[in-house]
């Protein structure tokens, strides 16, 4: 009676560990491959211009299951060429992914899903971004300069030498400023809201400073938004 009381645990505790172990993770014999990539965004004036590298040393995240909510299961780091592996899975779907970064330090998590079955699993390639300028978007603008002498007209032209501000919207101060050369000037490396710019002009007969500001709502990033209306800037002389 005991010995079959026994055997009856026994096969009982045997069925139960197999039946954990069908579930994703460590414990298996197979593998899974892939390689991350870098697409680095580079900081120059008007232009989105980026390059991609292998991500070397990049962390690589793994996840046991299809959710990429349940269970992390481990980390792994590239190679000098971008390739990671993991080893000894349990067959099933696991998800894996590495981190993009975008200039204001946010970072967002870019997936592949994989299925594992006998042997090695080879996944898609994941492609991460960083960068100054990855995340943001830029603004440019155009001033037309009329110049005057005691109110007389002298001569107009592309603005040159004054300086363009910016600021938030529901702010009251310019957190920049950039210099007008022949007739333009942007700002980069802003991030989606809601911006004003502003360009001093003056009264002819005057001479009394004052703003011309526009309004620029910034959506979406990796793009160049152009102020709608050229700057009409009195200058005297």
């Amino acid at each position: 009676m005991k010995q079959t009381l026994l055997f009856t645990c026994l096969f009982l505790c045997i069925c139960l560990f197999n039946s954990c172990n069908k579930d994703e993770g460590f414990g298996g014999s197979s593998s899974l491959e892939g390689y991350v990539y870098n697409v680095i965004h580079y900081d120059d004036n008007l232009s989105f211009r980026k390059d991609t590298f292998p991500a070397a040393k990049e962390d690589v995240y793994l996840i046991f299951g299809e959710n990429p909510d349940f269970f992390y299961g481990e980390d792994t780091e590239a190679d000098n060429n971008g390739l990671y592996r993991f080893d000894y899975l349990r067959k099933g779907n696991y998800i894996i992914f590495a981190y993009s970064e975008a200039a204001n330090g946010k970072r967002e998590a870019v997936y592949r899903e994989v299925n594992v079955g006998s042997g090695v699993a080879k996944v898609e390639p994941i492609y991460i971004h960083t960068g100054k300028a990855y995340g943001t978007a830029i603004i440019t603008g155009v001033v037309h300069t009329t110049y005057h002498h005691n109110g007389e007209y002298r001569d107009s032209g592309p603005g040159t030498g004054m300086r363009a501000y910016i600021k938030y919207a529901d702010e009251f101060t310019f957190f920049d400023n950039a210099r007008v050369v022949d007739g333009l000037f942007f700002f980069q490396k802003l991030l989606p809201g809601t911006y004003e710019i502003a360009v001093e002009t003056e009264d002819k007969n005057t001479e009394a400073v004052s703003f011309i500001i526009q309004t620029v709502i910034i959506t979406e990033t990796g793009k160049i938004y152009q102020i709608p209306e050229v700057y009409e800037v009195n200058t005297s002389v």
